[in-house]
């Protein structure tokens, strides 16, 4: 049956094909064309024998995502893009947190120095901050020394500290045992 055209019909109902007559004719190109836009119209497809209309219908299921499945992969990259932007986030309060930390440990070193290079004198002034060594610099960090003397004769106990925020852990400290000068 190879040269025999046929005439076929797709009800809307079920979606199923049957063969109805022999007055229209088109290509198998506008077959594919009417079973796209779910025409109910009858006609012919020269050449067509049944065999090949079965494999040609049942190789055009429809294919593509569903709005469920696309719903569901925005909802999954939604939850990742929130996640990510977290992180960077908290990635960008650690990142200063250890940029306070590293600036208050160099100025704890540098009024360590300071006060062994001043002597005994340092022990007049206790606490201060930094707009007069470094004016405009560091406007948040503030600074304290104590400086007793060591169990050990001739030494002292040196404490600096520097404090940039309210809450405790936002400090840097050390311990100094030397002799004054």
């Amino acid at each position: 049956m190879r040269g025999m055209s046929m005439r076929i019909t797709r009800r809307l109902e079920t979606g199923d094909w049957r063969l109805v007559s022999r007055d229209w004719r088109l290509g198998t190109g506008d077959l594919l064309s009417l079973l796209a836009c779910g025409t109910s119209r009858s006609f012919l497809i020269p050449g067509l024998s049944s065999a090949s209309l079965k494999s040609q219908v049942s190789s055009l299921k429809p294919t593509g995502f569903t709005l469920l499945e696309v719903l569901v992969a925005l909802a999954v990259l939604a939850v990742a893009v929130v996640s990510l932007l977290g992180l960077q986030n908290r990635n960008l309060l650690l990142s200063m947190r250890a940029e306070r930390l590293s600036t208050g440990t160099l100025l704890v070193r540098e009024m360590l120095t300071r006060t062994q290079l001043e002597g005994p004198e340092a022990a007049r002034v206790t606490s201060g901050d930094f707009a007069e060594i470094h004016p405009g610099q560091y406007p948040e960090f503030r600074w304290h020394r104590t400086i007793r003397p060591a169990m050990l004769e001739g030494l002292w106990e040196i404490e600096v500290g520097v404090a940039w925020g309210e809450r405790t852990d936002e400090r840097a400290e050390l311990t100094l045992f030397t002799p004054l000068s």
